[in-house]
């Protein structure tokens, strides 16, 4: 298997997969079906009947983003991406702790992941009359995703295709189908008025954003494949960009139909169903096509898997690589894929998602992760806009736009902080909303790691994200 360093200079493998199977990549991470029956379900309890509005925000505070993003994915094509792209626009210190976070959002997101993906998976037995504990299905399930990431990112992204495409038609069909059968008029502009949000005030819109946001959470993660996608520097930013326009009108589809289909004061039933998704497609399709909604759940929950898992294993695999982190993270398998780092993700994942599943079960499990990742991707993508920012106003000054570079990336640190003050500052403290808190907690721990790293060796530190494909320094 050869050493760290060894396998870092041999490097991943290159131009193994096109623009298509990057976008269903981090289509994947994004997991539009998963969103829709989790996060967003969320976010419409805060929003209520002004969750078409939140999409819209978060859509447009997302696509600022991937603006940035994609900036950086044409300049600096990197495994380590955003780690890359702060630790070039903000210096090392920045770039550092934007990995750190990172390294912690998916921490969370992973096994929050197959959490959620087991209770659905059990929901889904019981359509045919077995009974299945939600941890063996967590089990089955992690080993089956780190199989697949050991195979590499072509077999990953081929499956995240096939899915992704056939978990939104399912779904959009049945948000098409309550549009029509509700009528032209069940529709209301009152939908787009932050007054119909409960309260009348801004801070349920405000909480509502950090899952409006949360719910395109990932379309950056494309840039993970840097090193091994064809033509890179024009399939990065393509996808990046493709993927928050597709994803964006996909959630503006479901929300508008969930909104409208059961009315201003239909929504607190909405969101307080075990399958939200389910008690639409039983009132508007059947009942017996419960089971088909289950099913794409489950689907789409090991998609998500696979790709969050292929992104968090790349993030680990690059920041070994600048020896931020281990060096043997760096190690790589006669596959060319992080295999060291896969078995870190996967000790992270058994530590933080199987105990939690057995105290509080599955469901839950999942809410309390993706709960804890809230404040650390907020802070990431603040870091990529500001980045974006900074670098082409110094480093790549020659290719400095003022639209581009700074009017779109500063306009969507604008719509971030609206999230970030929700976590900060939210209605009430009860220990869904304190959770991100542990990502704060986490956060100081960095700052003393990069203190602990910049002060013992700081030959290691200068080069912090320095590495990148050809060119691209």
């Amino acid at each position: 298997m050869g050493t760290g360093g060894d396998e870092a200079a041999r490097g991943l493998a290159q131009e193994i997969v096109g623009v298509v199977r990057v976008t269903a990549f981090g289509t994947s991470i994004v997991a539009p079906a998963g969103s829709v029956i989790s996060v967003l379900i969320v976010m419409m309890s805060y929003a209520g009947f002004a969750s078409p509005l939140v999409v819209l925000i978060s859509f447009a505070g997302s696509m600022c983003c991937a603006v940035s993003f994609a900036e950086f994915g044409r300049r600096l094509p990197s495994a380590g991406w955003t780690y890359t792209y702060s630790s070039r626009g903000l210096g090392r210190t920045m770039g550092f702790l934007t990995g750190w976070m990172m390294v912690f959002g998916y921490a969370m997101v992973v096994p929050g992941g197959v959490a959620l993906t087991s209770a659905y998976a059990s929901l889904l037995a019981t359509h045919l009359s077995v009974t299945v504990w939600p941890g063996v299905l967590f089990l089955v399930i992690l080993a089956g995703v780190i199989l697949v990431t050991y195979l590499g990112v072509r077999p990953s992204s081929t499956t995240g295709l096939i899915l992704v495409v056939g978990e939104m038609a399912v779904i959009a069909a049945l948000a098409i189908t309550i549009l029509i059968k509700i009528g032209p008029a069940s529709y209301s502009a009152a939908a787009f008025s932050p007054g119909s949000a409960p309260g009348r005030g801004t801070s349920g819109i405000a909480t509502a954003m950090i899952y409006g946001i949360t719910a395109f959470a990932g379309f950056e993660a494309a840039a993970a494949l840097s090193e091994e996608a064809r033509n890179t520097r024009r399939s990065i930013p393509v996808s990046i960009i493709g993927i928050v326009v597709i994803t964006g009108a996909f959630y503006l589809l479901v929300v508008v139909a969930e909104t409208f289909g059961v009315g201003r004061n239909g929504i607190g039933d909405l969101v307080g169903q075990p399958s939200p998704l389910g008690y639409l497609a039983s009132r508007y399709w059947s009942p017996s096509a419960i089971w088909v909604l289950d099913l794409v759940v489950v689907l789409t929950g090991l998609g998500f898997v696979v790709a969050a898992a292929n992104a968090a294993i790349r993030v680990l695999f690059a920041m070994g690589r600048d020896r931020a982190l281990p060096g043997s993270l760096a190690r790589l398998s006669g596959r060319q894929t992080p295999v060291a780092a896969i078995g870190c993700l996967t000790v992270i994942t058994l530590v933080l998602g199987l105990p939690l599943t057995y105290v509080v079960g599955a469901a839950t499990a999942s809410g309390y992760l993706f709960a804890c990742a809230g404040l650390a991707v907020v802070l990431v993508h603040l870091a990529g806009n500001v980045a974006v920012i900074r670098a082409f106003r110094t480093e790549f000054r020659d290719e400095f736009k003022r639209g581009r570079h700074l009017l779109i990336p500063a306009a969507g640190v604008v719509i971030l902080l609206f999230p970030l003050w929700g976590i900060l500052h939210p209605d009430t403290y009860s220990l869904i909303n304190l959770l991100p808190f542990i990502g704060l907690a986490w956060l100081c721990l960095g700052i003393l790691a990069a203190g602990v790293l910049r002060a013992r060796r700081p030959a290691v530190f200068a080069k912090l994200g320095t590495t990148s494909m050809p060119g691209g320094s």
